[in-house]
């Protein structure tokens, strides 16, 4: 009776073993009905806008703390266009651009409070993009990014 018994249980864990098996392989469980699942649709990338940046570099504008002259601070932007060839455009648009931000920043210069690159970066950002737009003429400049802040004793 114990032999019989063992043969039993040992049919019975080959047989699942075998299930299990053909289950973790796909040819049995759900979807098994013969007929291949179609694939996923392949997931697709957003599009992205084209975009070129302009370097405009070593921009001197003033400083001042407490009404008084203190320093200057040296600026490099990049100016964000949408393609390369408007980006050649500002190119010819160079000397407009720095005349545009140094007469903005000689009328109402940068304010620092401690040092002398302690500014509101966020204010300087909007009143160069507005200097900048005004300057690149029917030109679209998008955004500009200030990449380097350097304070130069003058």
């Amino acid at each position: 009776m114990k032999r019989w018994m063992i043969a039993v249980l040992a049919l019975l864990v080959l047989a699942g073993l075998a299930g299990g098996g053909l289950y973790f392989s796909g040819i049995l469980g759900p979807g098994s009905d013969g007929a291949e699942a179609a694939p996923p649709p392949p997931a697709t990338l957003p599009e992205v806008p084209d975009v070129a940046y302009y370097e405009l570099k070593n921009v001197l504008l003033p400083a001042y703390r407490s009404g008084t002259f203190r320093n200057y601070i040296a600026f490099s932007f990049k100016v964000e266009v949408k393609d390369e060839a408007t980006a050649l455009l500002l190119r010819d648009r160079n000397a407009h651009m720095r005349s545009a931000l140094m007469n903005d920043f000689s009328r109402q210069p940068i304010e620092t409070r401690d040092g002398p690159a302690d500014f509101d970066q966020a204010v300087v950002k909007a009143r160069v993009l507005d200097a900048l737009r005004r300057a690149s003429g029917e030109i679209e400049v998008r955004d500009v990014l200030v990449t380097s802040v350097l304070p130069v004793k003058g």
